[in-house]
Parts: C-alpha cells; structure tokens; sequence
C-alpha cells in the first residue's frame, strides 16, 4: 500500500499586480482576479485585498520595504493565506510571495484553482505545492516578527487579518 501525505501548501511568486483586474479606464484595481477570486471562494475566504494592492502601488517609496499579511480563514485556523509584499529594492516586478494552506479534504480542488491561476498571471516566478512548506510557516509564525529583511535590514513586521 502506498501511503500519500496530501500537499496543502502552496507557495506562489507572482506579481502584485496579477491578483486584480484593471480598468483602462482609471489607475486603481477593479477587483480581483477571477482565477484567483475563484481560490479565494473555494477556501470560503470572503477577503477583499484591491485595498490592500492599491495602497502597494501607491507608495512610491516601496523599494526595499514591505510585510507580511495574514488572513487567518476560519476558526480553527487549518486554512491561511498570507501576503509577503517585500519589495526588493531592484524588483521592477512587484513580486510578492502568495502562500495558502487549505484543508485536506479540500486539497485537490484547490490545488487545480491555485495552478490555474498561477497559469493565467503575467508574471510566473516561482510555485510549488507541498506537504510542509517552510517560508508558509515562517510566514505565519507571529514569534518570527518583527524579523530583518533584504540588505538594507528592513524590519519587517506580520499583520494578522481574522476572517470569519
């Protein structure tokens, strides 16, 4: 017998700007991403992050800043999905790491929406899907914050959302 240990983990480098429509009509995010709305309702994370993008974009002075946001997905905390807006100070990208951890039982369905929206972003770094993945836990662990980052020694701090 073959023994599987699911992979709930998902560790996506992507650009900032991949996780909301624009308009051509106004500089502001419109919403977010269908494919990636559509991760967002699978986990049941009723979580609006066009604020959060906006207020990325309009700091001029991001280089070489920026924290991590946790979105803590019901009571129990099994389902997370977290925000590292570190800017590296050469990054004309807007990279961001993208991590989410969902149930088990609810694995496979997330992992087919986390690679299509992976697949459908303009910028395509990095992801991976894991059983344990060790910058998702790092990411969360609030005893990790605030921690130094990049080469100017920014002091990066963890920002936990609750979400019902």
């Amino acid at each position: 017998m073959e023994i599987q240990i699911p992979a709930t983990e998902f560790e996506l480098v992507v650009a900032m700007g991949d996780l909301v429509l624009w308009s051509d009509a106004s500089d502001g995010p419109m919403g977010h991403h269908p494919q990636f709305q559509a991760v967002l309702d699978a986990l049941g994370a009723r979580i609006e992050l066009t604020p959060l993008v906006k207020a990325y974009f309009e700091d001029t002075a991001r280089a070489g800043r920026g924290d991590v946001h946790v979105f803590e997905l019901g009571n129990d905390s099994s389902a997370v999905l977290a925000i590292d807006a570190y800017s590296e100070p050469e990054d004309q990208l807007d990279l961001i790491s993208l991590y989410i951890r969902c149930k088990r039982a609810e694995s496979g369905a997330i992992s087919e929406l986390v690679w299509k929206f992976f697949n459908s972003c303009s910028v395509q770094a990095h992801a991976s899907q894991q059983s344990i993945c060790k910058r998702l836990g790092d990411a969360i662990d609030p005893a990790k914050f605030p921690r130094s980052v990049g080469s100017r020694g920014f002091m990066q701090s963890q920002i936990r959302h609750r979400v019902a």
